[in-house]
């Protein structure tokens, strides 16, 4: 359960003027991952705090930020991964601005196939994709960029861009001083369905290899059952010449099943199949027990698995 710190109320400086809020929360898991050798424990702890706040004018502002994993594998202090940079915003009646550890347009607005295990879509040294959709830009990056979002009854749009000084990620799969991302998604919502299409541009001045990536997404929601599918083609010298997935998660009771399966082909005339299974167990009070396996069809590869408990706080 979520805690106000007791300094948040502590910020009314004038009559009349809106009071700031910090709140704290965290997440937690711990359990044992399989790498297709042999089982390793892996655990992880983050607090995260939220801050919020109000103009006079009835502007909203904010941020979000965690602390650095508690785990012995955790990445560089700078790395916006680990959410050390956070976010920021401001909103109003023209929509919001969103500075920092950002998703691309795409993910924004549509997000990845269902997860399975208790990592969600963090399986460690796992190579592959996993349940994330290949997204072009920002997916992973070692960057921050700008996030505009507006929202209009059933119509949502989303843009993003970063400035250029220095960018890396997994499609990439370095770092790169002179490389600026941008990127664009639309998306539409009828009852329970919702139809997107994004763009996103890799501008590699440092590399002289420029990419793009145009991708289509559906999602539908039939009861307590979620879908999910996308499709995306690649363009210029991304390396993904097109995609295809979809996933599945359905809730009976207190369990949720999930599964995902998707197929990059890539334009060195290769492809790759990816798929999953998994359940979810809702222990009540924030705890989750979850386990999940994961395969794909590429030489050389074996069955990956984790299975332990999740919890929010």
């Amino acid at each position: 359960m979520k805690k106000l710190l007791i300094a948040s109320t502590a910020l009314v400086m004038v009559a009349g003027a809106a009071a700031a809020e910090v709140k704290l929360s965290g997440d937690a898991r711990m359990g044992a991952t399989y790498n297709g050798e042999d089982w390793n424990f892996s655990s992880r702890a983050r607090v995260i705090f939220t801050l919020s706040g109000t103009t006079d004018s009835g502007l909203e502002f904010g941020a979000t930020f965690k602390t650095s994993d508690i785990r012995s594998n955790a990445a560089g202090t700078e790395d916006p991964r680990n959410g050390n940079r956070g976010t920021v915003f401001m909103s109003g009646a023209f929509g919001k601005l969103t500075m920092g550890d950002i998703a691309s347009a795409p993910e924004e607005l549509f997000g990845d196939l269902a997860d399975v295990g208790y990592m969600g879509d963090d399986w460690g040294t796992q190579i592959g994709l996993t349940n994330d959709i290949p997204y072009l830009t920002l997916d992973n990056e070692t960057t921050s960029g700008l996030m505009y979002t507006y929202s209009a009854g059933a119509f949502s749009v989303a843009a993003a861009m970063t400035d250029g000084h220095g960018y890396g990620s997994k499609m990439v799969g370095s770092y790169e001083e002179d490389t600026q991302a941008y990127s664009v998604a639309a998306a539409y919502t009828f009852g329970n369905y919702t139809v997107g299409l994004g763009h996103e541009i890799l501008d590699r001045d440092g590399a002289g290899l420029d990419m793009s990536q145009t991708e289509l997404a559906g999602m539908a929601k039939f009861g307590t059952t979620d879908v999910k599918g996308y499709y995306a083609v690649g363009g210029d010298e991304n390396p993904v010449d097109d995609a295809i997935g979809l996933s599945v998660a359905s809730a009976f009771g207190a369990t949720t099943v999930k599964g995902y399966v998707q197929k990059v082909n890539f334009t060195n005339d290769t492809d790759v199949t990816w798929y999953g299974l998994g359940a979810d167990y809702d222990l009540g009070g924030g705890a989750i027990l979850a386990a999940g396996i994961q395969d794909d069809d590429a030489d050389d590869t074996d069955v990956t698995a984790n299975m332990g408990v999740k919890f929010k706080f």
